[in-house]
């Protein structure tokens, strides 16, 4: 069991229990939301918070990296970058859950987190939660998440091998405490501090205690750090990060735009320098994160609705060209319709004309008919036969008689 490192832990610890009961609280939907760690889901940089978002399916997805030279030969980047990824869902504003792989082999972690006591829900008091870390397939796994390893045998095949022996970290339990405090419009700050086992205090029996942490270590298990958050515009969030993991000192800067986040790191800051070639422990490291923060149920309703947009769209485009065609056509159609009935005008001009010339042959005709009738009407009539000067004498028939008998 390692002893206290600080002559004045016992004047710290008192000062930040007096900082966390007597700070005033913020309303839960003031509160800034906690950046995700380099490991297990929110909180500063490698420790937790006692917070949940009080919005259910709140989640954090994010890969982070960390500069540890893994062998003495070769210049690729993995051999000199470890990296993992995590994701922390929240929910009922009193659980997260989550999981991680850890480094490139990868190794799985799950963690999860409750929150027994909600800042401000009685008084002054802070949030306190009690959680759980490391719950996977290597129980050797260190602050680092390189506790287990692929290697290559003499054999020449690769196999899963425990680094470390005495050492056992799953799970790691531990509580903390959080007291937030400041204004949302001015900048927020927040202190916590807990204690855990496991990641927290346990150190590999094969490497001694300098050999896992030369100096850093305030009181075995014990860690507290601190973060102040600030909005530069409306839609970006900074939050500055500084703690004590337990076994060394880490600070940050973590830049967020609308869920989007970036950071950097620096941790194991009292070790210094920059360790033998293949080296893990002892000494400073740099690091680097890239998240993204949403609600799930948020962008499951967002991905349903850019579906629904996208039918629409569709939808209206094809609507659209339809009118396009179908003016087409009716600008086809009404041109045809003149050419008709340009043409029928042109027929019917025509025979108009026809008929006329046939009605105006008609009446010459009739003009001629009666020209020729008068012509006929007025001419002269013939001269009669002149009658004998000397009629002949009208002669008697002779009578006859009828003999008397």
């Amino acid at each position: 069991m390692r002893t206290m490192r600080r002559p004045s832990v016992a004047w710290v610890g008192g000062a930040v229990a007096a900082a966390l009961v007597a700070a005033p609280g913020l309303n839960a939907q003031q509160r800034e939301p906690y950046p995700a760690t380099l490991y297990h889901g929110t909180g500063l940089i490698d420790i937790p918070v006692a917070w949940v978002s009080p919005r259910s399916a709140d989640s954090w997805v994010q890969t982070a990296a960390k500069t540890i030279p893994w062998a003495n030969e070769g210049h690729s980047l993995p051999s000199y970058i470890n990296t993992n990824i995590s994701i922390d869902t929240h929910w009922a504003g009193r659980f997260s859950v989550g999981a991680t792989a850890y480094s490139q082999n990868p190794d799985y972690g799950f963690f999860g987190q409750a929150v027994l006591l909600r800042d401000g829900d009685v008084g002054y008091l802070p949030a306190v939660a009690v959680g759980v870390r490391n719950l996977g397939n290597c129980k050797t796994q260190d602050r680092f998440g390189a506790g287990c390893d692929v290697q290559l045998q003499s054999t020449g095949e690769y196999k899963r091998v425990e680094m470390y022996q005495d050492f056992n970290t799953r799970p790691t339990v531990y509580g903390v405490a959080t007291k937030e405090f400041g204004a949302a419009d001015a900048g927020q700050g927040s202190f916590s501090i807990g204690w855990g086992t496991g990641m927290f205090r346990e150190f590999p029996g094969s490497l001694g205690e300098k050999g896992y942490s030369e100096r850093g270590t305030i009181v075995d298990g014990l860690f507290l750090g601190g973060r102040y958050s600030f909005h530069p515009t409306l839609n970006t969030t900074m939050h500055v990060l500084a703690e004590n993991n337990g076994f060394d000192y880490n600070i940050g800067v973590i830049g967020d735009w609308r869920g989007v986040s970036l950071g950097l790191y620096g941790t194991e800051l009292e070790e210094g320098g920059r360790g033998d070639q293949g080296g893990v422990f002892n000494y400073t490291k740099f690091n680097v994160s890239l998240g993204y923060s949403g609600n799930i149920i948020d962008i499951s309703r967002g991905v349903i609705l850019r579906t629904r947009i996208t039918e629409l769209t569709r939808e209206q485009t094809r609507l659209r060209l339809e009118i396009a065609n179908r003016e087409r056509r009716i600008h086809g159609l009404e041109v045809a319709l003149r050419r008709a009935q340009a043409g029928e005008l042109a027929t019917i001009d025509q025979r108009r004309r026809q008929l006329e010339e046939e009605l105006q042959a008609e009446r010459r005709a009739i003009d001629e008919a009666n020209e020729r009738l008068r012509q006929l009407q007025g001419a002269p009539r013939p001269p009669a036969a002149n009658p004998p000067a000397n009629p002949p004498a009208a002669t008697t028939p002779p009578s006859t008689t009828t003999p008397q008998r």
